[in-house]
């Protein structure tokens, strides 16, 4: 899904939770959305995972940014963004904006959504493939 603004495209949003996956096929579902938005060149998108039933942050919520950290550290995305720190007072944030302007009209931005994570596939103009890494989603 796109998000617009007056017809112009704000942030590519990938909706993970309405698939209601376990977590391993919601990680298949980014990884895959990664690698489209990757051939795309997008360099920013946003997956909604929910925060979970419970009230105290679901298994895909934290079993997806599990996997976004792993992802960052073979340096297959360049970083995300929790929802609940998509702020112009958070570091990251402002850095993110700094790619595209645009951003800034995310409706997300400020409301502290523990429900969305912003993904940045890279910082700059060289984007690699997930088929160059071994990296591959663990089944749970």
């Amino acid at each position: 899904m796109v998000q617009y603004h007056k017809g112009v495209i704000l942030l590519e949003t990938a909706n993970i939770e309405k698939f209601m996956p376990t977590v391993y096929q919601a990680e298949i579902l980014v990884k895959n959305n990664l690698e489209t938005y990757r051939r795309k060149g997008v360099k920013v998108f946003k997956i909604i995972h929910g925060y979970g039933s419970t009230g105290k942050g679901g298994a895909l919520r934290t079993g997806l940014r599990d996997y976004l950290t792993q992802l960052k550290r073979a340096k297959i995305i360049a970083d995300f963004v929790p929802g609940e720190d998509w702020s112009i007072f958070n570091e990251l944030t402002r850095k993110v904006l700094d790619l595209d302007n645009s951003l800034r009209k995310d409706s997300d931005l400020e409301k502290s959504n523990a429900g969305v994570t912003i993904i940045v596939i890279s910082w700059d103009k060289t984007i690699n493939s997930l088929e160059d890494t071994p990296y591959r989603p663990t089944q749970n």
